[in-house]
């Protein structure tokens, strides 16, 4: 079962047990597909400053390296003698060991420490390919394979922080100031200093720096930093806006409701940020391989050099160039960096579409996906349900049962309760005072009121009365197809109220969509067989579930996966919560929804907008068969490239031409097609 604690809000004192494997564990990183976190400190690390120093220290070294080789072709130069050493061309070499201590002196500290360590790393490999290249007189070929291994490194870092900049560009979205009234002064503060309660003005065009309430005006704001539907949403007095977004026309005074590290906004950063502790299981299994791949490499690089001369009389200088090429070529930069750039490259797509996928786990699962379960309620419909008819049973009329209703109702924060309030405000109905409430889970609500108790929801609730069976079936049967509930006291059925859900606008193109890509759609609800039916069928689902309880949802989400083995469940309630925990991939829908459901979730779509799971799909399909496919190119290139290196029809330059910095810029140029 995968873990439950995937909080919304990062809990600073809560104990880190991620399953984070990581090949480059306390190790000095060189190599930047060996970086421990592809997002961590995100948004604060000098990414210019250090493109500009890196770049700055090629150019200076293919500079020198042209001078290099212009000396060799335009001026003798001496020969020099050191014992039984004969250096050609002395000025040349001296500038390429000048040109390998500029540019790549921290290659070879990182190499030699990760020897010292007992964890040799790519560092290594080219540690010693340079070094070789010199003591056989190769210096033109060493200098460029400092050069070229640097240059990869650079494209690398390049593609990295391109995978990774809208992320980047989220964190520093929320303003640092906020405008604050307070005994009608108004005066400048930092945002983190803002408490519950205090009064933000807000003019035009600025951005809203806190979650709070509208105390004052009505304007559009623009959600995108949050949803990512950049279409304005009017806001008026009593409405809730978010921290990050733009008011886009009227002024507005803004009660604050949360502190800022608890915001909408500052809960999505966090979530980004610990995305890398939950790496996708082909890139644990990368980052292992390569652990062992690297000392594996360095020793059939030895078997090369000596068995052919011992065995073969063959030239040692020859197999010795040939096991150089052949550790350059092994360099496995293309293989490691293949995942997380893909999976980066996912979970910015995914942010940019106001989805946040809180790991690279997740993307890998929902590739796997055979069957979608869906909640209905707020899910695969509206969740704003609105009273339709009311109808009588006896000597009550309509608007006594809807005031006893709106009484019991008042006290309960199930969906339908939010439907008789609203209606009960609207229609200015005075609260019958409430004794001993009690909500009986998955089949309503019972109260006492002026001494009487009084029962409200479903037709189950009633079973404790088998006299009241024939008038609670005769109700049902009159609505069929319609949510409903049933007034009744001890002895008596009062009355039904109709209620209707709009199902969702783009819902019955998304269930085709889904069906399209070979995953089946299933509905789990509470409601009634009629309602359950008739919101299958106009969707095309391939199968319902209704009248369940929390526990009976989890119990056939249990069944289902035994069946399917690779389930996700899509849900916006607290009684969701079970089963988006207890799902492969749990998916909460809306910031709207359940405090609970969000936290426990895995994924969380930060609009309303079901379609959003089949963009989910298809994005992890895309990315996860683009992973497949860079794992699979860099493993093909390299080894024919090895067979051919071993067989001397490759030189050191094009190993390092081809072998390392051509594979490593197909392999990023792939994984940056993710969008």
């Amino acid at each position: 079962m995968k873990k439950q604690e995937n909080n919304l809000l990062h809990d600073e004192n809560h104990p880190h047990d991620h399953d984070h494997e990581n090949s480059c564990k306390d190790e000095v990183s060189g190599c930047s597909c060996c970086d421990s976190g592809l997002l961590e400190n995100m948004g604060e690390r000098d990414d210019d400053q250090h493109f500009k120093s890196s770049l700055s220290k090629m150019v200076i070294g293919w500079l020198l390296l042209a001078l290099a080789i212009s000396l060799e072709h335009l001026i003798i130069q001496p020969t020099l003698s050191i014992g039984f050493v004969t250096i050609e061309n002395p000025i040349s070499i001296f500038i390429f060991l000048i040109i390998v201590i500029f540019v790549g002196l921290d290659i070879i500290i990182n190499g030699f420490k990760s020897l010292l360590k007992g964890n040799l790393q790519i560092e290594f490999l080219m540690t010693i390919a340079t070094v070789g290249a010199f003591l056989i007189g190769e210096g033109l070929e060493g200098a460029s394979l400092v050069l070229l291994f640097s240059l990869a490194e650079y494209i690398e870092d390049f593609a990295l922080d391109k995978s990774k900049k809208s992320l980047y560009d989220l964190v520093n979205l929320n303003p640092d100031m906020a405008t604050v009234k307070r005994d009608d002064q108004v005066f400048e503060v930092k945002v983190e200093d803002l408490n519950i309660g205090d009064i933000v003005v807000v003019k035009p065009g600025d951005k809203i720096p806190i979650d709070g309430v509208i105390l004052n005006g009505a304007t559009s704001v623009n959600q995108a930093s949050i949803t990512g539907e950049s279409l304005a949403v009017s806001k008026i007095l009593g409405d809730e806006v978010y921290g990050s977004t733009i008011n886009e026309e009227g002024y507005i005074e803004i009660e604050v409701s949360k502190t800022f590290k608890n915001t909408i906004f500052s809960k999505i950063v966090d979530l980004i940020k610990e995305s890398e502790e939950k790496k996708a299981k082909v890139d644990v299994f990368i980052n292992k391989f390569a652990r062992y791949y690297t000392p594996a490499i360095v020793l059939i690089a030895i078997l090369v050099t000596i068995l052919p001369s011992v065995f073969f009389h063959q030239p040692l200088i020859d197999w010795f160039k040939r096991s150089l090429v052949l550790l350059v070529i092994s360099c496995p930069c293309a293989l490691v960096i293949s995942t997380p750039v893909s999976i980066v490259s996912a979970i910015t797509s995914g942010t940019k579409n106001g989805i946040i996928i809180k790991g690279g786990e997740y993307v890998e699962e929902l590739s796997r996906i055979k069957a979608v379960l869906f909640d209905k309620t707020g899910t695969l419909t509206e969740g704003k349900l609105n009273i339709s008819n009311v109808i009588s049973n006896g000597e009550y009329s309509k608007d006594e049962i809807i005031k006893l209703a709106y009484s019991i109702e008042d006290k309960s924060k199930h969906p339908i309760a939010k439907a008789f309030q609203e209606y009960g405000e609207a229609n200015n109905i005075k609260v019958v005072k409430i004794d001993n409430f009690q909500s009986i889970a998955g089949k309503g609500l019972k109260a006492v009121m002026n001494g009487k108790s009084y029962y409200l929801g479903k037709k189950e609730l009633f079973d404790y009365n088998k006299d009241l069976k024939d008038a609670v079936n005769s109700l049902y049967d009159a609505n069929q197809g319609k949510t409903s509930v049933i007034l009744g006291n001890e002895s008596e059925i009062l009355g039904l109220i109709s209620l209707d859900d709009k199902i969702r606008e783009n819902g019955k193109e998304t269930m085709k969509d889904i069906k399209d890509s070979n995953v089946k759609t299933i509905m789990l609800t509470g409601d009634n067989n009629s309602v359950a039916k008739s919101v299958a069928n106009y969707l095309s689902l391939d199968k319902y579930y209704s009248n369940l309880l929390p526990e009976d949802k989890l119990n056939i989400l249990e069944d289902l996966t035994k069946q399917y083995n690779d389930i996700a469940m899509v849900g916006d309630g607290v009684n969701d919560a079970p089963s988006l925990a207890r799902a492969n991939v749990g998916i909460a829908m809306g910031i709207s929804g359940a405090d609970i459901a969000i936290e426990t979730a895995d994924i969380v779509l930060m609009q309303d907008n079901i379609s959003k799971v089949s963009f989910l799909l298809k994005l992890a399909k895309k990315t996860m068969g683009i992973v497949k496919q860079n794992v699979g190119i860099s493993i093909a290139m390299k080894a024919t490239l090895i067979v051919l290196g071993i067989l001397g029809y490759v030189t050191l330059l094009e190993a390092v031409i081809i072998g390392d910095m051509g594979v490593t810029l197909i392999v990023v140029g792939n994984a940056l097609r993710i969008r």
